[in-house]
């Protein structure tokens, strides 16, 4: 990948101060010029965006330098970037009739100590093993932007509790 007129972003400190940076990332790229490339930094490889970008129409090569990652996003095909995630949670209101279904067919994951990209590992790690006809409810500290769309892909349906500002319950069931 060509890394003339790179624009960097270090985005370290922002998941550092519990921040998601999905929404400024998508903000950059939606200003991004034909001939730039957006450089990620960060301490790990940011597998969803990847997937989200590689639908956009980028390209990305990793390069790991130490202990830092740099993704490089080129634009490589003419694919409308959205800027607002697609896939939702279903309404709060259907949570507990889901729930009521699954008494006693139900496996729990709590990720909200983990430090990204572990919540999501751990829930789709999860979600290998899940048994038919069991569903998994997660304890959560907000709605997983880069979630949703990996599990809509891979057939799976996601009902949320808010419990307060930093605990939302999701129970995700097979469609």
């Amino acid at each position: 990948m060509h890394k003339n007129n790179v624009v960097s972003f270090d985005v370290r400190d922002l998941i550092a101060g519990g921040t998601d940076p999905f929404q400024e990332i998508m903000e950059r790229i939606q200003v991004l010029k034909k001939n730039e490339t957006l450089e990620i930094i960060n301490s790990f490889e940011p597998i969803p965006l990847i997937n989200v970008l590689k639908s956009e129409g980028f390209t990305c090569e990793v390069i790991r330098k130490g202990d830092l990652v740099h993704a490089f996003f080129k634009k490589v095909s003419e694919v409308e970037i959205r800027t607002t995630e697609e896939v939702t949670c279903s309404a709060e209101n259907t949570f507990d009739a889901v729930y009521k279904t699954y008494i006693g067919k139900m496996d729990y994951v709590d990720v909200r100590m983990l430090e990204m990209p572990e919540p999501m590992t751990t829930i789709l790690e999860k979600l290998e093993h899940l048994s038919i006809g069991y569903c998994l409810l997660v304890d959560h500290s907000k709605v997983p932007q880069f979630l949703l769309p990996e599990l809509k892909k891979r057939n799976f349906n996601i009902f949320y509790n808010k419990i307060d500002e930093n605990h939302l319950q999701l129970l995700i069931t097979r469609t």
